[in-house]
């Protein structure tokens, strides 16, 4: 990245943020009934009270509770100079909404803005859910300036409004904010910096000259706490192991040190830009990405005390909700998230694939521990499911299924009863405050000041507590047991606004997948062409195919379509996915589609790819992935595609002329064109010109070529089964005529991963599969092991090799010989079945092999 120069700044340096300009369509004036020349503070205040009609709050009972509190609301707004930002924000995702782009229901504490879901850039009720727009704007941490009439705000006290976008329509806002803000927007750079476990491995293999092995031993010393790795200093003085090897090992310490902290590299904010009053150019230097894009030379945090930032994130799972509901004509906001039925399907679920904020392995854990019977239990799922909230999993998980939950003080009762007597959310330590006596900007005060470990400010807050108590003639202790759990959940605690939020879209993900598993799986899959790694996502979506009694069909030539497609109660293989097949190709295979196959022979198929622009490479790949089995030799009982493709290959070396009369003389030899090159070269076939259809010297130079692609089939005619299973998988993905276990499972005592889930702990168990991850460590104890992650048609198997007091299973392992596995490699293991994983007590690595090009072979 070059970095431009700073152009001259004909303005005084600003001394904060200076809001860009809004402009606002006439049209949305004329249909506020304003007249444009109102103030910004108007227009918003307009928008609100056409918010209250189109969200039906003036027809609810306690409709004087949202009046107040939107008036409360504004009035805050407008007197911290927020006003502009807000409208800004209303701006971003009015376009989106006139676009008819799907945005989230909302993300971190901007949820708890009544005036934000009144003008739909949020979509959750902070009434009815019991948020707090205190926890978004503070009026004690907002400061401004006004300087000649203009208002300039601090950045990093601005208040924070994030944006889930359709992923596939991020682009399209991007542009209309860089459109509408010409030359004052950017993207934001990031800084990476050295970590504790990094310094220290890295200067023990340099400056100490020990092994990988030892350095990963020493990292491991090092302690984290709620997901943070301790820094070096906090480290000595809470590590025992790790103070002896600093003490053992000072160079090297104080070297790491040094380092702790230091600039890594730099990177690009995944979802944020910036925008400025000024032209950027005239307030920062800037820099060019790789791919072009503007990008600011300062980071995050100096950019927020010059420009805007705003947080554009796209999101998968809104392109696959908005898809799902389009191939079924309804609309996202009529899904009632509080449905029973949606909670009935986390009782025994086992397909997470999809559910938002559930699919990854800890918050699936998390889910079928607790089995959320309702949204507000599905938020809780969200919030436990991070570092530090899960120590508290048991807890909440004992509380949701016997409903005694431990309770701290009478006094907080009320307040921590509905999650198990845990302080799970920040907004419960306000309301704990509040019930003290302080008021809810007061109680967000005293979550940052302890949440952010402020102790220069930590023991006057602690003595107002004391203060407030007895001022309001409280129990001593209820002061106590407030500091403790400000103090405590800090580490744990989170944000119950984006909790919500997120709970939302989880119950609609699960709503549509378990009601709809057709037109949601067919949006999973067509949402797989902008994963780094599309295949593996695709053979993830096949593998709960199973459990909704459902088929991934193969691509078939005649049957599939450019993308993914239901046929009858199944999905059909998109053409557009399958490896290989780049856009220009695509369109050559769909004209190659139109012909009717049925009707044609081996060599007319041959000669219409060609025709298409489908060069032989391709068109391999298409007989390998099954789509033209119909014309393969079956006479071992499986469809031998490794022929055909050496027939394809070999009639692709022949001249025209060649062509022309082999196809002649197609049905006598049944259209085998290897068959027919050997009889004609041994009886001396003339052509339809006379002379020989292949002449001993052009003999010569066809066999050369052709000797090449025999070796590869050579190789490979020995593992016909084998060989589809390999090639269905490289070209699509996963295996549709095969599953791995029964490839190389001939002894019937080969389970797989979701018949593991049946058999009982302890039990000795055989899986075969391929390898996906590998790592090799030594455990806190001294202890070496191997954890090998292990996937076959149906999910993933944790296997683990490990040395222990009793065996040294893994040394023997290594000892006789035996390697780490790699990604890719296939596997047998046998063991001991525990809880998510198998205890190893065999691995066994295969090595037979499929070649796909000559070089493997040399």
């Amino acid at each position: 990245m070059g970095i431009r120069n700073l152009k001259s700044f004909n303005q005084p340096m600003p001394v904060g943020v200076r809001l860009p300009e809004i402009e606002v369509d006439r049209r949305v004036y004329y249909q506020l009934d304003l007249d444009p020349q109102s103030s910004n503070y108007d227009l918003l205040r307009a928008l609100c009270l056409r918010g209250v009609k189109q969200r039906g709050i003036d027809k609810l009972e306690n409709k004087q509770e949202y009046y107040d509190r939107v008036k409360m609301e504004l009035s805050v707004l407008n007197d911290l100079g927020f006003v502009d930002y807000i409208l800004l924000n209303w701006d971003i995702l009015n376009y989106c909404h006139e676009n008819e782009i799907p945005t989230g229901p909302g993300r971190g504490s901007a949820a708890g803005s009544l005036v934000l879901f009144l003008l739909k850039v949020t979509n959750v009720d902070p009434i009815k859910y019991d948020l707090f727009f205190e926890r978004f704007v503070s009026k004690s941490r907002a400061k401004k300036t006004v300087v000649d009439d203009i208002t300039y705000l601090d950045g990093s006290l601005l208040a924070d409004v994030d944006n889930d976008i359709s992923y596939d329509r991020r682009a399209q806002v991007i542009k209309y904010i860089e459109d509408k803000h010409k030359g004052k927007t950017c993207k934001i750079l990031t800084l990476n910096t050295l970590s504790s476990k990094l310094c220290v491995k890295e200067c023990g293999k340099i400056v100490g000259r020990m092994s990988e092995d030892d350095v990963n031993i020493v990292s491991n010393h090092i302690p984290k706490q709620f997901g943070k790795v301790y820094k070096l200093d906090k480290a000595y003085d809470e590590s025992d192991k790790f103070k002896e090897f600093a003490d053992n090992n000072e160079k090297i310490y104080k070297i790491a040190k040094k380092l702790e902290g230091l600039n890594k590299n730099t990177g690009v904010h995944p979802s944020g830009i910036a925008i400025s009053f000024y032209n950027i150019e005239e307030i920062m230097p800037m820099q060019k990405t790789n791919d072009g894009h503007l990008i600011s030379a300062y980071d995050m945090n100096d950019v927020a005390s010059l420009m805007v930032k705003f947080d554009i994130l796209g999101l998968r799972t809104l392109s696959v909700v908005n898809d799902t509901c389009k191939q079924l004509g309804i609309e996202i906001n009529d899904i009632d998230v509080e449905l029973p039925e949606i909670y009935e399907n986390f009782k025994f679920i086992e397909a997470p694939k999809g559910l938002f904020q559930i699919e990854a392995d800890t918050n699936f854990k998390v889910c079928k521990k607790v089995s959320p019977r309702n949204l507000d239990e599905l938020s809780a799922v969200v919030a436990i499911a991070r570092p530090g909230a899960l120590d508290y999993l048991d807890t909440y998980s004992d509380y949701i299924s016997t409903g005694n939950f431990q309770s701290v003080n009478n006094f907080f009762d009320d307040i921590l009863s509905y999650t198990g007597g845990i302080p799970l959310y920040q907004e419960q330590l306000m309301k704990m405050a509040v019930k003290v006596g302080f008021t809810l900007d007061e109680s967000e005060q005293l979550r940052r000041i302890v949440g952010k470990k402020k102790v220069d400010q930590m023991p006057a807050w602690k003595a107002k507590i004391e203060q407030k108590v007895e001022e309001n003639n409280l129990d001593k202790e209820v002061g106590e047991i407030l500091w403790k759990v400000a103090e405590d959940s800090a580490n744990y605690s989170f944000n119950k606004s984006h909790s919500i939020s997120y709970a939302i879209l989880a119950a609609i993900t699960t709503y549509l997948k378990f009601k709809y598993p057709k037109e949601f799986f067919l949006s999973l899959l067509k949402m797989t062409k902008h994963e780094p790694d599309s295949h593996a996502e695709i053979a993830l979506i096949n593998q709960e195919f199973c459990l909704f009694d459902m088929n991934l069909l193969p691509p078939d030539l005649s049957r599939s379509d450019i993308e993914f497609s239901i046929e009858n109660k199944n999905i059909r293989y998109g053409l557009n996915s399958i490896k290989g097949v780049s856009e220009k190709t695509l369109e050559n295979v769909v004209e190659f589609n139109k012909s009717q196959m049925s009707e044609q022979n081996k060599y007319d198929i041959f000669l219409n790819a060609k025709d298409a622009g489908i060069n032989i490479g391709i068109l391999s790949g298409l007989i390998q992935g099954g789509m033209m089995d119909s014309f393969c030799d079956r006479s071992t009982g499986v469809p031998n595609r490794c022929r055909l493709v050496l027939e394809a290959q070999s009639f692709n070396l022949l001249t025209d002329r060649e062509k022309r009369n082999f196809c002649k003389l197609g049905s006598k030899f049944e259209y085998d064109i290897l068959n027919s090159i050997a009889s004609v070269k041994k009886e001396n076939w003339p052509a339809d010109d006379g002379r020989p259809v292949m002449k001993d010297s052009r003999f010569k130079t066809f066999k050369r070529d052709y000797d090449k692609y025999r070796k590869i089939y050579d190789k490979n005619k020995g593992h016909l089964v084998f060989a589809n299973w390999f090639f269905e998988r490289k070209y699509l993905g996963y295996s549709h005529s095969l599953k791995i276990k029964d490839v190389f499972g001939n002894s019937g005592d080969l389970y797989d991963s979701l018949e593991l889930k049946s058999i009982p702990n302890n039990d000795r168990v055989k899986f075969v599969g391929v390898v996906t991850d590998c790592i090799a460590r030594t455990s806190r104890a001294g202890n070496k092991y191997m954890r090998v992650e292990i996937q076959d048609d149906y999910g993933k198997v944790n296997f683990m090799l490990a040395n222990n007091r009793r065996s040294a299973t893994l040394d023997n392992y290594l000892n006789d010989g035996g390697k780490k596995p790699k990604e890719e490699q296939i596997v047998f293991v046998y063991g001991s079945k525990g809880e998510d994983i198998i205890f190893g007590e065999k691995i066994t690595i295969l090595d037979e092999k499929i070649y796909t090009k000559l070089s493997e072979i040399k």
